[in-house]
Order: C-alpha cells, then structure tokens, then sequence
C-alpha cells in the first residue's frame, strides 16, 4: 500500500508541475500583450482571450488524465488505453461511473486522482476569475 501512496504522490507532483507550468506560462503572455488588451478591451477580444482561456485550461486537465492514463496502462491496470483513459477522466473529474474499476491493490489511486482533479481544478477556477475579474476591470476603466 505504501509503494502505491508514494507512486500517487509522485504523479500528483507530476501533474501539479504540468498545470502550473502551463498557467504560468499563459499568464505570462497575457502580461506581455496586457497593455495592448487593456487598451482596447473590445467585447470580441475580451470573448476570444476567454474561449482561449478555457481551451488551455481544458488541455491541461487532459493532459493530466492522461498522464494518470498511461500510467494505468503502463503497469497493465487495463488491457487497452481507452479504457484507462475513461476511468481516469472519470476519477479525475469525480464523476466515478463505477462500470470500470481498478485491480483491488491499486484502488486507492483512483481516489487520490479525484482528490488531485478536484484541487487542480480549484486552481482552474480562481485562475479563470482572476482573468475574468481582470478583463472586466479593463472594460470598465475603457467605459469610464
């Protein structure tokens, strides 16, 4: 049991670097092009640097289910990848239909991947209000 805590851990830590290395890295663009969108904060720019915001933010989570994924299937927890896939994405989103379970020595995985997705999603969520909160701010300012 404790191999696969440590095991878990690791692929969380994997996962959090992965997540935020790729919200820092948006960010910084962002702050490289934020006089530019400060100045002209039209409703389509504001519309389009959202859309792109969820899709990286939607990457990165995908990113990470499959990371969890192919661990799976690396140490043959599920015959075929797609089947790995799905009950990652369903762990790591804690929606958890149940039709696909992991070996019962490796059970604890599943939940720590929940515990992990639901964090990192968290993370998500307060970096897209910062985003919105900012380009509301810069909208205002522009009206004003």
């Amino acid at each position: 049991m404790l191999s696969e805590l440590v095991t878990a851990f690791a692929i969380v830590a994997v996962c959090v670097i992965v997540h935020i290395t790729g919200l820092a890295f948006f960010t910084q663009i962002l702050l490289l092009r934020r006089s530019h969108i400060q100045q002209n904060p039209h409703l389509w720019k504001i519309s389009l640097i959202l859309i792109i915001t969820f899709g990286i933010v939607l990457f990165l989570h995908l990113a990470e289910t499959i990371i969890w994924a192919e661990f799976y299937y690396s140490r043959n927890l599920f015959e075929r990848f797609e089947p790995a896939l799905h009950f990652s994405l369903t762990s790591y989103t804690t929606v958890g239909y149940g039709e696909i379970l992991l070996p019962e020595h490796w059970r604890l995985l599943g939940g720590i991947e929940a515990l992990s997705g639901l964090l990192l999603c968290g993370v998500s969520t307060a970096f897209i209000f910062a985003i919105l909160n900012a380009l509301f701010r810069f909208r205002a300012e522009a009206e004003s």
